[in-house]
């Protein structure tokens, strides 16, 4: 949330407690970041498309070569690789938006979808690694 004063050219910062302003760059659209901003989104970004791309292949890599002495664990791999991706398209990517923009432009209801999501995908990814550690290392 972003207030404007309509005689200053300078934004408010909707999520500032103290009042202060931030100036927008030359550009318009983006405000100005310092170096460790900028390395900390080019990190995410990174961690975004390796997890988006690794977990696609884990799950293509299961489809294709199915094993039915292995349906349990390929089904726990399964499950953690799309809870995962999951995860990636909901925090990754909206983080690294929240670094450099420092404002919510989606809408209340976005934002309250994108932490249900969040939460549920990183349950799944959790529950998930319990009951393989439990399969492996009990049941067999």
């Amino acid at each position: 949330m972003s207030l404007t004063n309509a005689s200053s050219s300078e934004e408010t910062n909707g999520w500032s407690s103290t009042g202060t302003t931030a100036s927008s760059s030359s550009s318009g659209s983006f405000p100005d970041v310092g170096v460790l901003t900028l390395t900390t989104v080019t990190v995410q970004w990174i961690i975004f498309f390796v997890g988006t791309i690794g977990n696609i292949t884990v799950l293509l890599v299961l489809m294709w070569r199915r094993n039915r002495s292995q349906v349990g664990t390929q089904l726990f791999v399964g499950s953690l690789a799309a809870s995962d991706i999951g995860l990636m398209f909901s925090t990754v990517w909206v983080e690294a938006y929240d670094e450099i923009k420092q404002v919510w432009h989606f809408g209340l209801i976005a934002c309250k979808l994108h932490y249900f999501w969040q939460w549920v995908t990183m349950n799944c990814s959790i529950w998930t690694l319990a009951a393989l550690s439990i399969d492996r290392y009990f049941l067999h």
